[in-house]
């Protein structure tokens, strides 16, 4: 085959009516001109990627801020053009254009890349020249935001004021940045060993007034009606804290019916423990009988009426300000964010349930949008400084009172007195809550603010809807940067291309 392509090639050299040596070399330069033309353009379609991205970079970044004007539009988009396409990548940006229609509330930036050619010009074309435009539609969406933030004893001191400021700081973002204040609604759920619902629902409906709940008289013999027992004291009355309903209940935003007493809430009621007995915490009034049954002591129903208790009493663990419902009203959640104080222990799976309920249309709270409307996004910002905490003790009750009654009850799925053992249910039914919430679409953001606990912050960072949205804040400025980040991912998320 060689020797044939050497006899071929020889009859070509020698052939003297240069037909063939013509041919060859007038093919010669169309077939480099168009390989060269084909790296040509392969770097105009990499300059047009490249203009592309950094004009709807510029666009967001334009659409982002409702009341920018003209002149300011235009310095923002160039600024971001600038940084998204440096002088070092390929192409040299041309003309650039701005449009702020402010009736369909859009933005329109388009742009032109002038490309240097290697191989076109020997054809006489220098250059190449794309072309991109990029609109950007300032959503029209409606974003709900529960923010569940840690409110217990050891956020107490200047991180509670941390935290005031970082949760202020997220809501000025977010109320600045929108253009329709009705399409954005905040609420607070500050959280401790329990949460508190508001006063002005005593008796609701949904909190058992009728005394039905199979939680209802779990502390009491005979059976008492706990709205009762409080109006039969004197100068006792409900400070508005309620109690995790049954698992699954105590997480799952399961509508309260009187017609299945498990789904409804009870009203938080700490019994009075034994007197005269070590290893109790919280015994605020004479038992009102005798003997060494200590349970027996403790359950008694009649011991409340006509008595004046003293401490906290049937309040004692109740520490947490109000739930704030979802509002539009900046006033509102500032004013809530403000008043949030530093007291009592840590229970997140309470606190996230009932950021669920808030976002949700059904009651107890019925503020939130449908589930399934495509206008709205719904979100959620956990934030804790800590472990969950129930202190386990050596008594009948083996634990202080909490959100889940005591350990005693089984209500957590564990009777135990190990307050480790306690921590981890309540760790348990925090990831259960969380991935609750994210099954219902909500966005979950979590932060860990100065956390040592390697447990917590994985537990934090699995809570997230993913590993980006969780943020680990060792220092109050890292507080601050970590709700800076999640209202302008918030922002962003109300923008559509």
């Amino acid at each position: 085959m060689r020797a044939f392509w050497k006899r071929a090639m020889g009859r070509f050299i020698v052939d003297r009516r240069g037909h063939a040596a013509m041919l060859f070399s007038l093919l010669l330069f169309p077939i480099a001109g168009l390989s060269g033309a084909a790296v040509d353009f392969h770097q105009a379609m990499s300059a047009r990627s490249r203009l592309a991205d950094a004009l709807d970079a510029a666009a967001l970044a334009v659409g982002a801020s409702p009341y920018i004007d003209d002149q300011t539009a235009a310095a923002l988009a160039v600024d971001f053009l600038n940084a998204n396409y440096p002088d070092h990548t390929i192409g040299q940006l041309g003309q650039i254009s701005i449009s702020l229609d402010h009736i369909a509330d859009t933005v329109t930036v388009t742009g032109e890349s002038h490309i240097a050619t290697a191989f076109l010009g020997l054809i006489g074309i220098d250059t190449l020249t794309v072309h991109w435009e990029t609109e950007v539609a300032r959503a029209r969406q409606t974003l709900e935001l529960a923010m569940v933030l840690d409110n217990t004893g050891s956020m107490s001191g200047s991180k509670i004021s941390a935290l005031r400021d970082a949760a202020a700081l997220l809501t000025d973002i977010l109320f600045d940045n929108a253009d329709d204040p009705e399409r954005l609604r905040i609420g607070l759920v500050p959280f401790s060993s329990t949460v508190n619902v508001g006063t002005q629902y005593e008796r609701a409906w949904w909190l058992d007034p009728d005394g039905i709940s199979p939680l209802h008289s779990s502390n009491f013999y005979p059976p008492a009606n706990r709205w009762d027992v409080i109006d039969s004291m004197h100068y006792e009355s409900w400070d508005g804290c309620v109690e995790a309903r049954q698992i699954p209940y105590d997480i799952e935003d399961e509508e309260p019916d009187p017609a299945r007493p498990e789904t409804l809430f009870v009203p938080y009621f700490a019994p009075d423990e034994p007197s005269y007995f070590s290893g109790y915490s919280n015994s605020y009034m004479s038992d009102g009988m005798g003997g060494y049954d200590q349970l027996a002591r403790q359950m008694n129903s009649y011991k409340y009426a006509g008595v004046n208790p003293s401490g906290a009493a049937s309040n004692w663990g109740c520490t947490a300000r109000p739930i704030t419902p979802l509002t539009s009203h900046r006033q509102t959640i500032d004013s809530a964010i403000n008043q949030m104080i530093a007291s009592g222990t840590t229970n997140i799976p309470i606190g996230v349930s009932w950021g669920v309920r808030i976002l949700s249309p059904e009651e107890p709270f019925t503020g939130g949008s449908d589930w399934d409307d495509d206008e709205t996004i719904k979100a959620m910002v956990i934030l804790t400084d800590g472990e969950n905490v129930i202190n386990g003790r050596s008594n009948v009750n083996l634990s202080d009172y909490s959100g889940y009654g005591y350990a005693r009850e089984g209500r957590l799925g564990v009777v135990t007195a190990s307050s480790n053992a306690l921590g981890n249910a309540l760790d348990d039914r925090t990831a259960a809550a969380c991935a609750y919430a994210r099954e219902r679409g909500i966005r979950v953001y979590t932060i860990t603010f100065q956390v040592s606990s390697t447990s917590t912050r994985n537990i934090m960072r699995d809570c997230a809807s993913h590993p980006s949205l969780y943020f680990d804040s060792p220092s109050n400025e890292a507080l601050r940067n970590a709700f800076e980040l999640i209202a302008g991912d918030l922002t962003n998320l109300r923008l559509s291309r």
